[in-house]
């Protein structure tokens, strides 16, 4: 029985330090208040792919999406992915319950709070980078080097569907490179 209990405490300690090795980002639990969601987008500076999701504590479907989110940006990260994070819950909760629920679910995208002081203007603001968007959370953006929106998504993903637009994209800039 003991050798038994050895051998499993000994895979374990194999599975978390593999685990660890994996994940060499460090998990993020600042954010940043911002009311001009251009900023995000892709520049001549930065032209690479970016994945937007908005979203926030108080949402359902945003808890049921965001393990797969952590695992996409893990995956696509390394490959040229830029991923952000749009929280909209109210700056009063940005140090508290946004920084424990990122915590929580090992995020280690850069994170950002949509400080605007009602949904209204949320929506607005967010027309300004997505024009059809429809009034809900989650929404997830996928956009191009270019700054051109090639997914948009209201709802829950589908992390298959979501993939296979990332990885279109991805080759798609690869081919530009090259």
């Amino acid at each position: 029985m003991l050798k038994i209990f050895i051998k499993v405490f000994l895979a374990i300690c194999v599975c978390v330090s593999w685990i660890s090795a994996q994940t060499d980002l460090p998990v993020v639990t600042e954010t940043k208040a911002i009311t001009d969601l251009r900023t995000l987008l892709p520049s001549k500076e930065n032209k690479k792919p970016l994945l937007v999701n908005f979203w926030a504590t108080w949402c359902g479907p945003c808890k049921v999406e965001f393990p797969e989110l952590v695992k996409i940006d893990a995956e696509y990260r390394a490959k040229g992915l830029n991923f952000n994070l749009v929280s909209i819950d109210n700056r009063g909760a940005m140090e508290s319950v946004v920084a424990d629920f990122l915590k929580s679910y090992q995020s280690t995208m850069p994170s950002y709070l949509l400080d605007l002081p009602n949904r209204q203007k949320i929506f607005q603001t967010i027309r300004q980078i997505a024009p059809t968007a429809q009034n809900g959370f989650p929404l997830t953006l996928l956009y191009d080097a270019s700054g051109k929106i090639v997914y948009q998504k209201n709802g829950v993903i589908d992390a298959k569907i979501l993939r296979a637009k990332i990885d279109k994209v991805l080759a798609l800039e690869l081919k530009v490179k090259n």
